[in-house]
């Protein structure tokens, strides 16, 4: 075929009707890219003209640390030492290492899959709440404080004092009195 406009023979080029269509989507291209840089930049370096205000740090809800003692009783009821030990205070896991507490209630363990029930709850303050409870016949008291931004679970007094005397006197104890399981 003789391609009129050039007077030579060959085949013809079709025009390019998408070069319209194509500046189209590279300027958009373009656009997303310049916004996304743009976010990016802002989002990056603290804003002057907006300051976020700072106000005073939300009060603890207290319902949120009897959900903790909740949950501690549960864990300890179903054997979940390890997760249970994760929930106590600072000044209580200074008391007793983590895999001491799972080997103390491994080698002796408490009765297991008997719930513990909450019967009472009370608010000293708003960062302490003091739960009493039963599990079967034995009955306890426990709290939780509001610790760095988390409530956190504290074993009654009596019970602590027991786990700084370490795991060997306690499992004499325990298995002497015919505590284990």
């Amino acid at each position: 075929m003789r391609d009129e406009q050039s007077g030579e023979l060959g085949e013809r080029r079709p025009r390019r009707a998408f070069s319209g269509r194509a500046a189209g989507w590279w300027f958009l291209l373009v656009v997303v890219v310049a916004v996304v840089a743009a976010h990016t930049l802002l989002s990056s370096e603290p804003s002057q003209a907006h300051p976020r205000e700072a106000g005073p740090a939300p009060e603890p809800d207290f319902r949120q640390g009897v959900s903790v003692a909740q949950r501690e009783l549960g864990l300890l009821s179903g054997g979940g030492w390890a997760q249970a030990w994760t929930l106590w205070s600072d000044g209580a896991r200074s008391t007793l290492s983590q895999p001491d507490f799972v080997r103390l209630n491994t080698e002796c363990r408490p009765a297991l899959g008997v719930p513990s029930i909450i019967d009472s709850t009370a608010t000293a303050d708003a960062t302490t709440v003091t739960v009493t409870w039963h599990q079967a016949s034995t009955k306890g008291t426990a709290t939780v404080v509001f610790e760095n931004g988390a409530w956190r679970f504290v074993p009654d007094p009596v019970t602590l004092a027991g786990y700084r005397r370490g795991v060997a006197a306690l499992l004499s104890e325990r298995k002497a009195a015919g505590q284990c399981h």
